[in-house]
């Protein structure tokens, strides 16, 4: 099972419970919670079937006589052994 599968689980069953919550005590408190749930699964209904890596589009310009570094993760620039 993917993440997003598991996390519509426990948000689902999170709802069900808060509305169990306010069916058991009709408060402010079991209202705002259902509301809050409700918000976070339609926004997880809603939300993009691209993975978020695949949006990110890097770009850089250098000029003359420069080094450019460019990752997607940490690197490391080791400037003592750097030959000019």
């Amino acid at each position: 099972m993917t993440t997003k599968i598991i996390l519509l689980i426990l948000n689902i069953a999170g709802l069900l419970g808060a509305l169990f919550w306010l069916y058991t005590n009709p408060d402010w408190e079991p209202i705002v919670t259902s509301i809050g749930f409700m918000g976070t699964l339609i926004a997880q209904i809603f939300s993009g079937k691209e993975k978020v890596a695949s949006k990110v589009q890097m770009n850089q310009k250098g000029g003359k006589n420069s080094k450019n570094y460019q990752s997607k993760r940490d690197i490391n620039i080791n400037i003592k052994n750097d030959k000019r």
